[in-house]
């Protein structure tokens, strides 16, 4: 009868640190897979902040371009409607100073 309760106690001794063993191991796999997680998700922050500056610059780039794009046009206009107008504004300097100097004498 005892060799059989020693052999019990043995069995139970034998079973309580494999379930320790296998919670042990159960926690490091935890542990782990939850450091994994946090490098995961601060890998994906890290490519849509990269991603959103890259957006950002592109963006502003373009505006700028487009600003510059504008300015040139309009100064550029300018420049043109006072070539399309230069015959009416020769005739128009040619009437005022004919009528100074033909007032004048």
């Amino acid at each position: 009868m005892k060799e059989i309760v020693r052999q019990i106690m043995e069995t139970e001794n034998e079973v309580r640190e494999r379930v320790e063993q296998a919670r042990a191991e159960a926690q490091k796999i935890v542990r782990d897979a939850e450091t994994r997680v946090r490098e995961i998700i601060e890998t994906g922050r890290q490519e849509a902040i990269r991603e959103s500056q890259e957006l950002v610059a592109r963006q502003r780039q373009e505006a700028e371009q487009e600003r510059a794009r504008q300015i040139g046009a309009v100064e550029g206009g300018g420049a043109e409607l006072l070539a399309g107008k230069s015959a009416e504004i020769e005739k128009a300097a040619a009437a005022v100073l004919e009528i100074v100097t033909g007032a004048g004498e």
